[in-house]
């Protein structure tokens, strides 16, 4: 009996000396594109997507598969806890959120952190083109506009491990060259109106109905901007002069920048509002008044106002 012993030891090591000699054999490199964002917008509900690509290329391959695990990391911009969001950084250390994905840019696909592939082989060799998805998920004007990056270099950033059958398994791990995702944050403005709610109006008009609105701005830090309001659909001959309309009926109003009603508000660079950018929301009043002295029918009066921010 003790004489099989030594034969089925030396199976068991003939067959470990044949599978390291297929890794060993094999031999593979890997490079990701830089992934460019290239001018993006961060107001709210602003969608900025792209994607870049991972390449794989082995030679001396034995077999009809190789298995290889793509690992990227935190990059030079840092992440939170598994790497979700990592970020870009501008000069000031300031940061932009952004996704890196495998599969598609919608969230149910998670973060790329280990992702395993098996690349079919021809002839020895093997060759894949991996796309990784990105997507900024920085959606407020409080970043700052400028030039954002993130750079990913050594193996602590980016790597794959190849010859093996699943993630965390060992194998042959190699660094993948430097490479950058990058975006330009662009000045942009976003902004919401409240009503103007002038109530139920005696007739005649008596004295001057005066009602406020409020025009909330945000805009990204230092961007200067400027608050115009179009003439309505009622027409009228001007900002102080704007009309409500009940069917084939009128009422004259104005709006006006100051509480005294005196500077029309209007769609001009002399009667606008003009400001910078905060990061934050600003806030201006929209000062209404319905002059005395006109007639009012029954029923009620409407018109509608354009708010526009020019940046």
């Amino acid at each position: 009996m003790m004489t099989y012993a030594p034969l089925k030891t030396l199976a068991l090591l003939i067959g470990l000396l044949i599978q390291t000699t297929l890794v060993e054999a094999a031999t593979c490199s890997a490079s990701i594109s830089d992934i460019n964002f290239g001018s993006i917008s961060v107001r709210a509900g602003a969608v900025n997507e792209t994607s870049g690509t991972v390449n794989v290329t082995c030679s001396g391959v034995v077999g009809a598969l190789i298995g290889i695990c793509i690992r990227i990391g935190p990059g030079g911009g840092g992440a939170a806890p598994s790497n979700s969001p990592r970020y870009m950084r501008n000069s000031a250390g300031g940061a932009l959120n952004y996704e890196l994905r495998p599969i598609g840019n919608s969230a149910v696909n998670g973060t790329w952190n280990e992702v395993y592939v098996n690349i079919p082989v021809v002839l020895g060799s093997a060759s894949a083109n991996i796309p990784v998805y990105a997507s900024i998920t920085s959606n407020s004007v409080a970043v700052d506009t400028g030039a954002y990056t993130s750079v990913f270099s050594g193996v602590s950033d980016a790597s794959i491990t190849y010859g093996l059958l699943s993630c965390g398994l060992l194998g042959t791990e190699v660094g993948i060259p430097e490479f950058a995702v990058s975006a330009e944050v662009v000045p942009s403005c976003e902004l919401d109106v409240t009503a103007m709610d002038f109530g139920s109006l005696q007739t005649p008009i008596a004295s001057p109905v005066d009602e406020t609105a409020t025009v909330n701005v945000r805009c990204t830090n230092a961007t200067d901007y400027s608050v115009t309001l179009d003439q309505g659909l009622g027409g009228g001959t001007g900002p102080a002069d704007r009309r409500m309309k009940n069917g084939s009926h009128e009422l004259s109003y104005g709006l006006y920048r100051d509480i005294a009603r005196s500077a029309p508000w209007g769609s001009l660079a002399s009667n606008d509002v003009d400001s910078t950018g905060i990061g934050a929301n600003q806030s201006f009043t929209i000062y209404g008044r319905i002059p005395p002295g006109q007639p009012a029918y029954y029923g009620t009066y409407t018109d509608s106002v354009v708010v526009t921010v020019n940046y």
